[in-house]
């Protein structure tokens, strides 16, 4: 039954909403400053509520004991009908004071009645949902406030009235209605960012009638004070006048009261009743608002209101599209009216102008130029590169040889490179620049080391050891290796030297003696290293001399210098049984002993690796 009236009364309002906004046909906007007429609907929902029952007896026969006891029999059920007064025979005083407790007496006149006053008794409200209409009349400022008066009228059932006594629960009234009529001054902000959709929050204060009616019970009266609220929503722009919006109300009230007096009883008993409620509801509905009072603002006069114009500053006689912003016929981000290149193709970078950019100020733009980082007043070619005539990739503007040969290599001034060691790599790209003469060199101007043993090419004299072999300062590992042969020895299937003895070059002692030079120690700690790679190898040191002095002396001090070999490498920590030192004085020569450079190489030793 409540459904169908509230549906009646969203419809009415519906329909109240349309006959007012084609009364209003002014021409207006519904976010520009201006006066407007709103209608609303609404589902309304009265909080359950705390309240207090106030009950006084009047009698003239005080009740019996029996009367008592038979109400207290007769329980909760019968506190209804007492308080409408019909009491099936029993005492309304007595009953309500066995239920009630013990109240206030005023005394009577001899032969008159006796009055009960009753302590208040806690009661509960318990409410259906109901209906709320409204009109409204207000002001739209600029920025969106929004003050603004409304009438509401609203209507919602009671569901249960109840009271708590000292023996429980009891029934006071299960039809009743509570219908208000509000008047209200509220304060609205609309939250506008320019869209069709504006949410908005607020608040209201006025006054409220409220009709309390609870039939069963003979219970009525009317509660007027003052009622607060506070609202929020999201309104929708349905056109230039008209706004539908969504809307939520939380309402604060005065107290509600309802009184009543019950018939005379058969033994002259009657009550007196006040029902006091309190008053909370909640609404939730939907609104139609209209202007008919503003006008457009258009600030920049470009035909576009500034709600809607999202280029607000735009000079006088502009054209502008839609939304208030300067055409841009080619979409480069300047508009038309300071384009000076108003055709620049689609995806070309501008600048300020309008214009293709040209960073370096070369004269060739960006989206053009294959050396965009060009220095100021060097001369560019079409692909804004620096003009190279010589073609030796040093820009004429730099170049000091601009007429250098093709497939010369030149320095960074442009003229041909020094190269001070021959090997054919220009002295600022050599890292190795005092390679020998007729060394094989890489690209960086450093000997080849084809194995990578870290011993150049033209120094190894096994160019191809085992990779990751630990190998001597003579580029030989010792085993596994493939040495050069020297002129005249025997070599195997693979061409490489049968013996595995490899010469310690630069192990020298100084003059007739056999104490080691200090390049020689150093030498000796990477032969040391090698060892120790290998360490179940033993090997022969050989101590080789020139034809200078007897033979006798010479093969002393071959032997002792093999000795001291033999000591040192012990000291880098080599086992001393794993090392022979032998001198063969000078009858082991390499070279001729008739020129220092033959005498120099024959003075030397050796490290046999014994199988």
């Amino acid at each position: 039954m409540f459904n169908k009236r509230l549906g009646a009364a969203l419809k009415g309002a519906a329909m109240s909403g349309a006959m007012a906004a084609a009364l209003l046909s002014t021409s207006a906007n519904a976010y520009e400053p201006g006066w407007y007429f709103g209608l609303s609907g609404a589902y309304s929902s009265i909080e359950d509520s705390d309240g207090k029952l106030n009950t006084s007896l009047t009698s003239t026969t005080p009740p019996t004991e029996e009367e008592i006891e038979e109400c207290l029999l007769a329980g909760l059920p019968v506190l209804g009908p007492l308080l409408n007064g019909v009491v099936g025979g029993l005492g309304v005083q007595g009953c309500l004071l066995t239920l009630l407790g013990p109240g206030t007496v005023t005394p009577g006149t001899p032969g008159g009645s006796t009055t009960q006053r009753l302590p208040a008794a806690p009661a509960r409200v318990t409410f259906d949902g109901g209906y709320s209409i409204a009109g409204s009349l207000g002001y739209l400022f600029d920025g969106g406030f929004r003050p603004e008066l409304s009438v509401a009228i609203s209507e919602n059932d009671i569901d249960v009235a109840s009271v708590e006594t000292t023996a429980g629960s009891g029934l006071i009234s299960d039809d009743g209605k509570v219908r208000t009529l509000r008047v209200l001054a509220n304060a609205w902000y609309d939250f506008d960012f320019g869209s069709s959709i504006v949410p908005y929050l607020g608040v209201g204060a006025g006054f409220q009638q409220a009709d309390l009616d609870l039939d069963d019970a003979g219970l009525s009266g009317k509660a007027s004070g003052l009622v607060y609220q506070a609202g929020a929503g999201v309104g929708f722009v349905l056109g230039d006048a008209t706004t539908l919006s969504i809307d939520y109300r939380y309402i604060v009230g005065d107290d509600m009261e309802a009184s009543g007096q019950s018939p005379t009883a058969p033994d002259g008993s009657f009550t007196s009743s006040k029902l006091e409620s309190e008053y909370k509801s909640q609404t939730v509905g939907v609104s139609l608002r209209r202007s008919f009072g503003g006008t457009p603002t258009d600030s920049d006069g470009d035909g576009v209101p500034d709600r809607k114009d999202k280029c607000p500053n735009t000079p006088k006689g502009v054209t502008v599209y839609s939304d208030g912003c300067p055409v841009d016929t080619d979409g480069d981000g300047v508009p038309d009216y300071l384009d000076k290149c108003p055709g620049t193709p689609k995806g070309t970078a501008v600048d300020a102008k309008g214009c293709p950019a040209d960073s370096d100020g070369d004269g060739v733009p960006d989206s053009l130029d294959k050396c965009p980082g060009t220095p100021r007043g060097v001369m560019v070619g079409p692909d804004g590169c620096p003009i190279d005539s010589d073609g030796d990739g040093i820009p004429d503007a730099y170049d000091k040889c601009p007429n250098t040969p093709k497939g010369v290599i030149v320095g960074p001034d442009g003229c041909p490179a020094a190269d001070a060691d021959g090997d054919g790599v220009p002295d600022f790209m050599d890292k190795c620049p005092e390679t020998p003469k007729g060394v094989a060199v890489g690209p960086d101007g450093c000997p080849l080391d084809s194995d990578g043993d870290g011993i150049p090419d033209y120094l190894d004299e096994c160019p191809r050891s085992p990779p990751g072999a630990k190998v001597l300062p003579n580029g030989c590992a010792l085993t596994g290796d493939c040495r050069k042969p020297r002129p005249g020895e025997a070599v195997d299937a693979n061409g490489c030297a049968l013996d595995k003895n490899f010469i310690l070059r630069g192990v020298k002692f100084e003059f007739d003696s056999d104490r080691l030079t200090e390049p020689a120690k150093l030498i000796l700690n990477e032969v040391a290293e090698t060892l120790k790679a290998y360490p179940t190898i033993k090997v022969d040191l050989e101590g080789h001399t020139d034809n200078v002095g007897t033979d006798a002396y010479n093969l002393g001090l071959s032997e002792r210098r093999a000795n001291s070999v033999k000591t040192y490498l012990a000291g880098r920590g080599i086992e001393a049984p794993r090392m022979n030192p032998v001198g063969y004085g000078e009858s082991r020569p390499i070279d001729s002993n008739d020129t220092e450079e033959g005498r120099e190489e024959n003075r030397r030793v050796e490290l046999k690796v014994i199988e």
